[in-house]
């Protein structure tokens, strides 16, 4: 099973995920960047934060970037 790793961008600050998650695939990756994201969401929400422009970078094993999810996206019902 693949690793996906899960990096958070705050602008130009970057958190790295030095872990990663073993996922099936892509589609697995970016549901749970989505659900994450909308988790974030919720508690900067509950706690009187703002909720700035942060997105999560899926990267494969070798760090390449392989989609982004934004506050757009996980906010947006399709």
């Amino acid at each position: 099973m693949p690793c996906f790793y899960f990096h958070l961008r705050d602008g130009n600050h970057l958190i790295e995920d030095l872990d990663g998650s073993e996922l099936p695939d892509l589609e697995a990756a970016r549901a749970k960047a989505v659900a994450a994201t909308r988790e974030a969401i919720a508690e900067q929400l509950r706690t009187g934060q703002a909720v700035g422009d942060r997105c999560f970078e899926i990267a494969d094993e070798g760090g390449r970037v392989l989609t982004t999810v934004t506050l757009r996206d996980a906010v947006w019902l399709h």
